[in-house]
């Protein structure tokens, strides 16, 4: 055991080693440490002078005066320790964040193992700043996270994983996918250099990875690493985790056009959502159903789906404004022109003060326009709003794809009106972000 510990960089002192060293820290001297033991001062010297060791009633007598009960320094306490750590990382992984919160204040004394044992003190606080993120907490997350950088090239790389996984984390839920990628890439780096890097792996990783690959849809790379989260998390139980995972794997495959296989798995994921009676993955499924069918151009078929998603998803949602801008858009394929003004007016009317949103009907609206009139030369103000305002929008915010339906809709218009290099540039436009996103991220030209 003492070997295997040392090799991993966990036994860099033996327990002689750090009883001293905490002694010197709360300056106390061999007669008070001795007293503290109920031995001898003499016992103290040969003991620190490597002719004897301590028993365990010792061992527990200076933890108790050095503040560091239920702190470890033995061997076997370090391994008891390191499995409650992990054990904790899971739960806020589950979002078990009651139980976590409970953990997270008992070792709040971990600061006092510091002059003793760096690694298992950063450690622990590491995995407090997991969830601390996980419970919203990001100011003072953020802040320890900096006090944390400038000890980055002494960590071992266990440490150094969770520094980048907290990193990605913490960009993650404000809103950085690219810098979430970045850190969480770090981290995928160490643990692939590093077989048994972590005591068991850590299906979060993979998930975030895939989350940061989905939003900024570059499906090759999220199937990959939605397949390694579903299966680094078979013994964990979250809520619907697997479900999650399904759809998000369906999603992906949309995007790659595989419309067969997304269709295969949605209804799977619908049979599991209605078996739990779970209304909000039955709304996201006939939402997803919906967009399969709009894939398609089964424009009615879709428009069907879209409003029975909308019974089930929460009106003013993010997942309702998108399933009405997805019903819309289809309606205008029908060329339903004057339902698609009503519902138009009634989505402007539901995200008052809502910028994103606002923005993307308002596109809908000159989306709406130029289908209406495609073969006008009268159309410059609001092709003009498509190519310098919406469409750049799209991309800023990920929306790739939805991107390419603009370039679409005016790659037609441009071809109406016989005006071929305009419709070779929105061509062109339309393979650059294929590009983007299939063929330079695992895709085939």
């Amino acid at each position: 055991m003492k070997s295997e510990l040392r090799r991993n960089g966990l036994l860099k002192l033996s327990v002689t080693e750090k009883i001293y060293a905490l002694r010197k820290k709360n300056n106390i001297n061999q007669e008070v440490l001795a007293e503290i033991m109920r031995v001898g001062r003499e016992r103290i010297s040969r003991i620190e002078r490597g002719k004897e060791e301590y028993i365990q009633a010792q061992i527990d007598a200076a933890k108790k005066s050095f503040r560091i009960v239920g702190l470890p320094i033995t061997e076997r306490e370090i391994v008891v320790f390191l499995e409650t750590l992990y054990h904790w990382r899971d739960l806020i992984g589950a979002k078990r964040l009651d139980e976590a919160r409970v953990k997270y204040k008992e070792l709040s004394n971990i600061g006092n193992l510091e002059p003793c044992d760096f690694h298992m003190v950063t450690l622990c606080k590491l995995i407090g700043i997991r969830f601390l993120i996980a419970d919203n907490n990001y100011i003072v997350a953020e802040k320890e996270l900096k006090n944390y950088e400038k000890h980055l090239e002494k960590m071992t790389n266990e440490c150094k994983y969770h520094y980048y996984f907290n990193k990605g984390f913490l960009n993650a839920r404000q809103g950085h996918p690219e810098k979430s990628l970045d850190f969480y890439l770090k981290a995928y780096e160490l643990v692939e250099n590093q077989k048994d890097l972590l005591p068991r792996p850590d299906g979060w990783l993979y998930y975030g990875i895939a989350w940061c690959y989905s939003y900024m849809e570059i499906p090759y790379h999220a199937l990959t690493f939605w397949r390694k989260a579903r299966q680094a998390h078979v013994e964990i139980k979250a809520d619907n985790f697997t479900l999650y995972i399904d759809h998000s794997v369906a999603i992906n495959y949309m995007r790659m056009n595989q419309l067969r296989d997304a269709e295969s798995l949605l209804n799977k994921c619908m049979v599991t959502s209605e078996s739990t009676k779970d209304n909000y993955y039955v709304g996201m499924t006939l939402y997803s159903f919906g967009f399969l069918h709009k894939q398609r151009e089964n424009w009615n078929a879709a428009i069907e789906y879209f409003d029975k998603a909308s019974k089930y998803l929460l009106n003013s949602s993010d997942n309702c404004y998108t399933s009405l801008y997805h019903k819309i858009y289809c309606v205008i394929h029908t060329r339903a022109f004057t339902e698609a003004r009503q519902l138009l007016e009634y989505a402007k009317t539901t995200c008052v003060g809502n910028k994103l949103w606002t923005s993307y009907y308002e596109a809908l609206e000159h989306y709406l326009k130029i289908s209406k009139n495609m073969t006008s030369h009268d159309n410059g103000k609001i092709i003009e709003y498509i190519e310098n305002i919406a469409i750049p929008y799209f991309i800023k915010q990920h929306d790739y794809f939805i991107a390419i339906d603009y370039y679409a809709l005016l790659e037609r218009h441009y071809e109406k009106i016989n005006s071929r290099m305009r419709s070779l540039e929105m061509t062109k436009a339309i393979y650059g972000i294929y590009k983007r996103c299939l063929i330079d991220h695992g895709g085939r030209d």
